[in-house]
C-alpha cells in the first residue's frame, strides 16, 4: 500500500488505466502492455498535455515530432516488455530512424495539442504483444498529461489473450484446496490425540489460501466482463496480506521445531520470526499492489525488481531455523535412549528442508523465468503452476507432519524439553 502511494498510482479498472503524469522527465517508458486476439481494439485519449523546461512551457509547434505515443507489436511477453523499453530509453525512440519510415506493424502518436486521441483494431494475422509506450526526445523538459488508455479484446473481453483462461484455472485450484482442507479436517478429527497447536495453524492457512484462490477466481470472472474487478481488488490485497502472514508464521515455526521438537521458541527463534515474518508480509503485499500498478508510472520497474529481491532473501531466510533445528536433532541423536526418534526426526527435517529449498527456487526462480519468456498468450501459465506448486508443498508438508495418535517421532516429552533447554542454555 504504501508502494503504491510513492508510484502515484491512479488506478486500473481491467485494462482501462488511469495515468496522471507531473512533469516526468524520463526519455522513454513503457505505458501498458496488452496481447491482443484477433478483433481487439485500443483506445488512447491524452489529455492537458504540456511540457516545460527550466520552469517554462515549451511551445507545441516546437516539438512536434520529438514527443508522442508509441504502439508498437512485441515479441516475448509482458513482463520483459518494460524491460526492453527500459534499454530502449537510452536513446530518443521517436528519432533514431528517419520519422517518415516507421518500424513495420508501429503506429506513433504525436502530441501536438493539450488533447489528442488514437484508435487502432487489431485485424486476422495481426494478433500478439502490442505495448504502448510514451516517449520525450526533447533534452532536460518534463511531460505532464492524463492519460486514458482502453485495450480490450474481441467480444468485449477487458483482460489479455493471455489472462482469459485465469478463471477456470483459479477455480480448479480453489476446488482443490477446499478439498485439501476438508482432508486436514478430517485427519485433525480422527486424530486428536496426536493434534498440536501447530496443526490447527496449518489448517486456518489452508482456509485463507484456498478463499484467496476462489476470490481471484471470482475477480477474474468480473474483470474479464466488465474491465472492473470492483471491491474486489481491496479483498485481494487483504487475502494477500493474511496469506503472507499464515503461509510464512507456519513454515517459521515447523522449521523453528514448534510443538515437534520443543514446546516453546527459543530468543533465536523468535529474532527470525519478529524480523522476517513482517518484512516478508510487507514484501508480498507491495508486489500485489505494484502488479496492480500500470508499468508507467515512476519508479514502476525499480520497485518491481527491489521487491522481486526482497522476496528472495526473505524466502532464504526462513531456511535458517530448519537448519538450526537440523543440527541440535544430529547433537541430540547421539544422546543414549532416544537416538532411534530422533535420526527419525532429522530425516524429517531434512526432507521439509528440501521441500521448502526447492518450493522457494521454483516459485520465486523458475515462474519468473517461465512468465519473462512464455509468449504472451500462454502469460496464464505461470500463474496457475505457482498456484499448483503451492499446493503441492501444502499437500507434502500436511503429508509429512500430519497429526497421527502415539507418534513417536512427532511428539514432545519431558526428555526433549530438558534438552532443548541445555541446548539453549550452551548457545
Amino acid at each position: 500500500i504504501v508502494c503504491a502511494g510513492g508510484l502515484g498510482w491512479q488506478g486500473v479498472a481491467g485494462n482501462a488505466s488511469k495515468l496522471v503524469m507531473k512533469d516526468d522527465k524520463r526519455s522513454a517508458y513503457l505505458v501498458e502492455p496488452f496481447c491482443f486476439a484477433p478483433g481487439g481494439t485500443l483506445r488512447l485519449q491524452i489529455r492537458d498535455f504540456h511540457l516545460e523546461k527550466d520552469g517554462k512551457e515549451v511551445p507545441a509547434a516546437s516539438v512536434v515530432g520529438k514527443v508522442g505515443f508509441i504502439v508498437r507489436r512485441m515479441d516475448g511477453s509482458a513482463y520483459s516488455a518494460a524491460n526492453a523499453v527500459d534499454v530502449a530509453g537510452q536513446s530518443c525512440m521517436l528519432t533514431n530512424r528517419p520519422l517518415d519510415k516507421p518500424k513495420p506493424e508501429e503506429s506513433q502518436v504525436f502530441v501536438r495539442a493539450f488533447n489528442a486521441s488514437f484508435a487502432m483494431d487489431v485485424g486476422e494475422g495481426k494478433e500478439g504483444l502490442y505495448s504502448v509506450m510514451f516517449a520525450n526526445c526533447v533534452p532536460g523538459s518534463g511531460a505532464s498529461y492524463a492519460l486514458t488508455l482502453t485495450m480490450m479484446n474481441t467480444g468485449g473481453v477487458f483482460v489479455s489473450a493471455g489472462d482469459m483462461p485465469l478463471e477456470h484455472c483459479y477455480a480448479v485450484v480453489a476446488c482443490l484446496f477446499f478439498a485439501l482442507l476438508a482432508a486436514w479436517v478430517r485427519e485433525i478429527r480422527f486424530n486428536a490425540e496426536g493434534v498440536m497447536k501447530i496443526h490447527y495453524l496449518m489448517g486456518l492457512l489452508v482456509a485463507v489460501k484456498a478463499l484467496s484462490v476462489s476470490l481471484l477466481a471470482v475477480r477474474s470472472h468480473f474483470t474479464l466482463r466488465t474491465g472492473d474487478g470492483g471491491w474486489l481488488v481491496q479483498a485481494s490485497y487483504v487475502m494477500a496480506f493474511m496469506k503472507g502472514l499464515l503461509m510464512f508464521a507456519v513454515i517459521l515455526l515447523i522449521g523453528s521445531g514448534w510443538s515437534f521438537i520443543k514446546p516453546f521458541l527459543n530468543k533465536r527463534d523468535k529474532r527470525i520470526l519478529m524480523a522476517v515474518l513482517p518484512l516478508q508480509v510487507v514484501v508480498n503485499t507491495a508486489m500485489v499492489v505494484v502488479e496492480e500498478t500500470p508499468p508507467g508510472t515512476a519508479g514502476w520497474l525499480t520497485w518491481r525488481d527491489i521487491l522481486h529481491f526482497f522476496d528472495i532473501v526473505c524466502c532464504c531466510a526462513i531456511l535458517f531455523p530448519i537448519v538450526w533445528s537440523i543440527r541440535y536433532l544430529k547433537e541430540s541423536s547421539i544422546a543414549d535412549g532416544k537416538s532411534q526418534r530422533s535420526l527419525a526426526k532429522l530425516k524429517l527435517f531434512r526432507e521439509f528442508y528440501i521441500l521448502v529449498f526447492c518450493y522457494v527456487y521454483f516459485t520465486r526462480i523458475i515462474v519468473y523465468l517461465v512468465r519473462a519468456t512464455m509468449p504472451c498468450r500462454y502469460s496464464f501459465v505461470s500463474k496457475t503452476t505457482a498456484e499448483a506448486a503451492t499446493l503441492v508443498f501444502f499437500l507434502v508438508s500436511g503429508y509429512k507432519f500430519r497429526p497421527r495418535q502415539n507418534n513417536p517421532y512427532l511428539k514432545v516429552d519431558e526428555e526433549d524439553r530438558e534438552g532443548t533447554e541445555l541446548y539453549e542454555a550452551a548457545e
